[in-house]
């Protein structure tokens, strides 16, 4: 499986509505993939039932989504990664988001300039912590 948080300029024409400018700290940084065989009596429409999870990706890692340094992630931090995720039977894959790097990467968490007029903890000081962005998912079969 390949996973990939990077993120595009501003595009106000997008024809999905998402013209907003991509904040790097809102870029996938935890996740979990989830999988379901919809065959016989099996029914993955709705993604909360019938889903089983095969891979979570580490809170932090070296490489790929779930990596950010300071200042800020860039983006070679957030290229397309392979994750070895375990051999299963699906007609069925879902992306679950545990984190983005704003709430999910300790470093941006806390205010340590002590300037009142500015609050720069990434989770209170900023909507980051709300809005997630992932801009690949790649799953390859045998």
């Amino acid at each position: 499986m390949q996973v990939s948080a990077l993120l595009r300029p501003l595009d106000e024409g997008d024809k999905f509505g998402d013209t907003d400018t991509q904040s790097r700290f809102s870029a996938l940084r935890q996740f979990q993939i989830l999988t379901c065989e919809g065959t016989g009596n099996t029914d993955c429409s709705n993604p909360d039932r019938n889903f089983t999870s095969v891979y979570t990706s580490p809170e932090t890692a070296d490489s790929g989504p779930a990596s950010a340094g300071q200042p800020r992630p860039t983006a070679p931090d957030l290229q397309l990664t392979d994750f070895d995720v375990r051999d299963t039977q699906a007609t069925h894959v879902q992306l679950r988001v545990l984190s983005n790097q704003c709430t999910g990467a300790p470093v941006y968490q806390g205010d340590p300039d002590a300037d009142p007029a500015n609050d720069s903890d990434c989770s209170s000081g900023s909507a980051q912590d709300t809005i997630v962005r992932a801009a690949e998912l790649q799953v390859f079969s045998r």
